[in-house]
């Protein structure tokens, strides 16, 4: 099991930021679906963007669900595969049904959370065939350069305008 920490700290610029990366470390992941879903949408709509970046850096479903904008990923099964996969993330083989998110959860938002984490991060994606690794390379790309919701809630990370 991977030791728990908070992420991207460096979103932590208020007492309340503190507090939710409290929460964060030592409640959150120990909420079902239903208790996290009740969670956000009780605390989600009143967070500023330092609290959104801190949560999504550290929560991917999140990520996924609210940032991304990935509403298919509603599902308490998908939610326990997020955090699955964030209690620990390295050293396994991951061999999950086809069309079962894995993809979506460990290589789509995986990379974007180790991006928003580590913006200095060099990723490699690979695959036997070189299109299967290019159509994951693209579907990242173009979350990072058309999702307007990454920009505004990770400024520092991800330019407004990327082309320019």
């Amino acid at each position: 099991m991977a030791e728990r920490r908070v992420y991207a700290g460096r979103y932590m610029v208020s007492a309340e930021h503190k507090v939710l990366a409290d929460y964060i470390l030592n409640d959150l992941p120990y909420l079902d679906y239903d208790e996290t879903l009740a969670w956000y949408g009780h605390f989600e709509p009143g967070m500023d963007l330092g609290a959104r970046a801190l949560l999504g850096a550290n929560d991917r479903f999140f990520l996924l669900a609210y940032i991304l904008g990935r509403k298919d990923v509603l599902h308490p099964w998908l939610f326990n595969r997020c955090r699955e996969v964030e209690a620990d993330p390295d050293g396994h083989l991951d061999l999950w049904a086809r069309f079962h998110y894995k993809s979506t959860i460990i290589t789509f938002a995986g990379a974007i959370q180790e991006i928003i984490r580590n913006p200095n991060i060099t990723i490699g994606i690979f695959s036997v065939v070189k299109p299967v690794a290019a159509a994951f390379l693209s579907q990242i790309k173009d979350e990072l350069e058309g999702n307007e919701t990454l920009k505004q809630v990770y400024p520092d990370v991800f330019y407004s305008n990327p082309k320019s």
